[in-house]
């Protein structure tokens, strides 16, 4: 840790760098992230809501990274947004050397020697995974799509009786 504003010191935060990681520059991480092995945050990257970077991943430049899981030797970088999908607890993790630039959000692996250009949005809001591994996009169906459920049984309206009116 650089400087004291790379790490949260608000009470109740239990954001935290381990070992040999480091946060630098005006690199910020908050709200029970962390930087573990060998992971770098660094120039105005900002790391928060329970992410976390591993192994030689690297938030760098003014990547914005939020609930995700970077490791291995992935990097988001530029103005890169890594976002969770708040209301459906699905997350970004980025692994092997891929690269983010862009925007990647929801249930999406972006794996392999996989990079996201600038403008480019990878955002996934349905139960199934999207995986991105460099050289193919492929999906991982979530098993509970298939689970045939029943539905809910309408309510029994009560019929008049055929051939009769109805007195007004």
């Amino acid at each position: 840790m650089e400087a004291e504003c790379n790490l949260s010191q608000e009470e109740g935060d239990v954001s935290w760098i381990f070992g040999d990681a480091i946060a630098a520059g005006s690199a910020s991480v908050d709200k029970d992230s962390c930087l573990r092995d060998g992971a770098v945050a660094c120039d105005q990257a900002y790391v928060t809501q329970r992410s976390t970077l591993s192994g030689h991943a690297r938030a760098e430049d003014a990547a914005y990274i939020r609930g995700a899981v970077l490791c291995e030797e992935a990097r988001a970088s530029g103005s890169a947004l890594v976002l969770d999908a708040r209301d459906r607890g699905k997350f970004p993790k980025l692994s092997g050397h891929c690269t983010v630039y862009g925007t990647v959000a929801g249930a999406v692996e972006v794996t392999g020697t996989a990079v996201i250009l600038w403008e480019e949005k990878i955002r996934n809001s349905t139960p199934d995974t999207l995986i991105l591994d460099g050289q193919s996009r492929s999906i991982v169906r979530n098993p509970a799509r298939d689970e045939l459920k029943p539905s809910r049984s309408p309510k029994k309206q009560e019929k008049a009786p055929k051939g009769k009116e109805l007195e007004r």
